[in-house]
């Protein structure tokens, strides 16, 4: 398979999709992120996730980072394959949707909480 063009889909600029870009420093992905009041810097991805945790604070911390990972994939997945233009709000209620799956598969001690998280936050 060649793949003759390494560029972000959701860039209008030159700058190369990579993972830190697409799910850290780009601007869709950090307001993806506050979405469910989190914030991201300019770290390395190491330090992201580390930043995300002290910021969480909750056993769960990291299905919510991968599942908004997943989320923002998605949006860019829909893109590139629908032609459907990304969404803050269209993330957000794909997040909310999964999350509330991930509820259901969740742990008895950690159900109550995980919804707690889920309507104080989203």
């Amino acid at each position: 398979m060649n793949i003759p063009d390494y560029s972000c889909v959701f860039c209008p600029s030159t700058e190369d999709e990579s993972l830190e870009h697409l799910f850290i420093h780009f601007s869709f992905s950090r307001a993806c992120w506050a979405k469910i009041d989190l914030l991201v810097g300019d770290d390395d991805p190491f330090a992201t996730l580390e930043h995300l945790k002290h910021q969480l604070r909750v056993p769960f911390f990291m299905d919510i980072i991968i599942l908004m990972s997943w989320c923002i994939w998605m949006q860019r997945n829909d893109l590139i394959f629908k032609g459907i233009q990304p969404s803050n709000d269209a993330c957000l209620r794909h997040f909310k949707k999964e999350f509330g799956l991930v509820i259901l598969r969740a742990k008895t001690r950690h159900k109550t909480l995980m919804s707690i998280w889920l309507e104080t936050h989203v």
